[in-house]
């Protein structure tokens, strides 16, 4: 009954966020100068209605009402951002902002074909443009495609090799694309061009830890926290360092820094992880719970919870977790727990049915094969004897 846990590179997204431009005229210098998201979002928008509404012209009208959308955005009104950018590329379609702006908010609802397509207008119209080529890079990431996000970060980075963040987000699609050695050596780039990149220092720990130089990597995060001793990041990057270490005490003292800091779900859960290890079980509990209600859809956290009820023989407790982690995700690993867990509560013929689908996968699954033997036993099926005598064989210790 495993727990999830491994280093990760922390995703930091810093270009998919909103453009603005200051409209070339306007009623007065003051709304002007107002319209503009470095200002308060409510004198922004008071601003920007001014100049929406002059009667001015249409690529004025449509500059002011795209960063009156980022105002909205910012003040959490996604739908009345939406109706600007929409209303800001009808005025005026060459204007870029409102096309990236709009992708993004397209992104942000998971409408990935409809930002795809707002971010490829803004390129069309910016094509040597280091920010919309990164847009539409950190699109193609998020939708799970490092490999096409790689082509564009290229390709921004041709146009601007002086911005760390370009390098950042280029070493983070590296590092999904298991290309490790290049990953590092853009995080060291980006490091060489602002001496204080946080996420650089970061992800470069990260992935020195995952390629086992703990050294390095642990070297890279007290500087990150140096940095910023308030980063719930580099508190959760340096306990995983930690973790490595066999330093569990001080991985949970960084973790209860982190979760003071910025309660989520992710830390929650692996400070959970730390606790069941430890095995104090009800501390483990009180986490994942904690997690859940943060995330109620985090199938790990259900998964970890389950085990750490299994453990404590709390079985009805733990399949209600398994159930739940089911219907979220079927994998085989939740398939093969809950079977062990309802042979173990005498539920032979759901147990059978969830051993059944993890050996339809892998048929040389031993533990499925056994408990699947021991659940026929229990109905009195002779072919149990079968799965049992194929489980030893693959595994002489699978009953132990």
């Amino acid at each position: 009954m495993r727990s999830f846990a491994s280093f990760s590179v922390l995703v930091l997204v810093l270009f998919a966020g909103t453009a603005a431009a200051q409209p070339a005229m306007g009623p007065g210098n003051s709304q002007r100068q107002q319209c503009d998201i470095s200002r308060d979002p409510q004198r922004v928008i008071s601003a920007c209605t001014v100049i929406a509404n002059s009667g001015m012209s249409n690529s004025a009208v449509s500059l002011a009402l795209s960063n009156r959308g980022v105002a909205y955005e910012k003040l959490g009104q996604v739908d009345r951002a939406l109706a600007d950018y929409n209303e800001a590329i009808r005025r005026d379609p060459t204007n870029p902002h409102a096309w990236a702006n709009r992708g993004k908010v397209y992104l942000d609802r998971g409408d990935f074909d409809l930002a795809l397509a707002d971010y490829d207008k803004d390129i069309e119209l910016h094509p040597q443009n280091p920010f919309a080529l990164a847009h539409r890079a950190d699109a193609y990431f998020i939708h799970g495609n490092p490999q096409r996000a790689l082509e564009d970060y290229d390709e921004a980075i041709k146009y601007d090799s002086k911005n760390p963040n370009l390098f950042i987000r280029r070493g983070e699609a590296l590092h999904a694309t298991r290309d490790e050695d290049r990953a590092l050596a853009d995080f060291d780039r980006a490091i060489a061009l602002n001496g204080k990149a946080l996420i650089a220092y970061i992800n470069r720990g990260l992935v020195r830890a995952a390629k086992g130089d703990l050294e390095h990597a642990m070297a890279d995060l007290d500087l990150a926290i140096k940095l910023d001793p308030k980063s719930s990041m580099a508190l959760g990057a340096r306990a995983q360092v930690y973790e490595a270490e066999g330093e569990r005490e001080r991985a949970l003292g960084d973790l209860n820094a982190a979760v003071a800091l910025e309660p989520n779900a992710q830390l929650l859960v692996r400070r959970g992880n730390i606790y069941q290890a430890m095995n104090q079980y009800d501390r483990a509990v009180a986490d994942y719970g904690e997690a859940l209600k943060l995330d109620p859809n985090f199938v790990a956290a259900y998964v970890n919870r389950a085990n750490a009820y299994v453990r404590t023989e709390n079985y009805a407790r733990a399949l209600a977790d398994y159930d739940q982690a089911a219907k979220l995700n079927g994998a085989v690993g939740i398939l093969m727990n809950r079977g062990v867990v309802r042979e173990k509560m005498g539920q032979d013929g759901p147990a059978i049915a969830d051993l059944d689908q993890v050996l339809s996968r892998n048929p040389d699954n031993p533990l499925a094969l056994y408990y699947r033997g021991l659940a026929k036993h229990n109905m009195n099926d002779p072919s149990g004897t079968a799965d049992i005598a194929r489980a030893r064989e693959l595994d002489p210790n699978v009953d132990k």
